[in-house]
């Protein structure tokens, strides 16, 4: 990939149909190459501070490593965004801490990095199950494994992939920030050009089958603008249930 070809992201996000408030957050951070996506626990208090203390927290981690020219390589990616993590972690514990009535609030969060010269590699860290998809080729690729109940199920063999998109505990996390069990898996993929990245919050992945997301990607996936747009309305066209939130990456020369 030439050197001169950076990525660029679009976002976009929905309170939903049904809930009173937005506990989502997203930062779209071309000029560092860092977008990232957080979803405050759903009935929690403080779930929106958590989220956007996580979000300004990650952000400001990279923005003060690149200043600094430390962390663009892919090497060094994955250390630099273990530590944004752990940012985002201490900021969420101090200001619970603080506020007593924002005590055990928590959040979902992924964040994204890319490394676009000689190769593109994308460096990806989540906590929660807030996910990142690779679209390639008209193939659609979970690149995160979320830290649910129900993905502990699935491994154990317990359930079905089609059972749990409609069982009670689905969305029941197994990790999040702000709790004690915060520590993100970070994974490495290489990209090509054609590839995009998709970072979205369960609003999404609850409305639609992975297989609906491909089919608005096919038809909408050469412009992210309208892409994103159209991932949002088919949520909410299914009931919005949840506050939704996507992110679409796509190299740009």
């Amino acid at each position: 990939m030439p050197s001169h070809t950076i990525w660029r992201g679009t976002g976009l996000t929905d309170r939903g149909l049904v809930r009173s408030s937005n506990q989502d957050a997203f930062a779209v951070e071309d000029t560092v190459q860092l977008w990232v996506v957080a979803d405050g626990m759903g009935g929690h208090a403080g779930g929106d501070v958590a989220s956007r203390l996580a979000v300004d927290a990650v952000t400001t981690h990279i923005r003060n490593r690149a200043s600094s020219g430390e962390g663009a390589a892919p090497a060094s990616a994955e250390a630099v965004l273990r530590e944004a993590m752990a940012a985002a972690q201490q900021a969420i514990l101090d200001e619970a801490r603080a506020k007593t009535e924002l005590a055990g609030m928590g959040t979902t969060c992924v964040a994204l990095r890319i490394a676009g010269a000689p190769t593109a590699v994308a460096t990806i860290a989540h906590v929660g199950d807030s996910r990142a998809y690779r679209w390639r080729e008209n193939r659609l690729e979970q690149l995160t494994q979320d830290h649910s109940v129900i993905d502990d199920y699935i491994r154990r063999g317990l359930i079905s992939p089609a059972q749990a998109f409609t069982h009670p505990l689905r969305h029941v996390l197994a990790r999040a920030l702000g709790t004690d069990a915060c520590e993100p898996d970070v994974g490495v993929h290489v990209l090509e050009e054609s590839d995009l990245i998709l970072l979205c919050t369960d609003g999404l992945t609850k409305m639609m089958r992975d297989d609906r997301i491909a089919e608005v990607l096919l038809r909408e996936g050469a412009a992210p603008e309208q892409a994103c747009r159209a991932l949002v309305q088919d949520a909410l066209s299914r009931g919005g249930a949840d506050n939704v939130t996507v992110i679409i990456c796509a190299a740009r020369t």
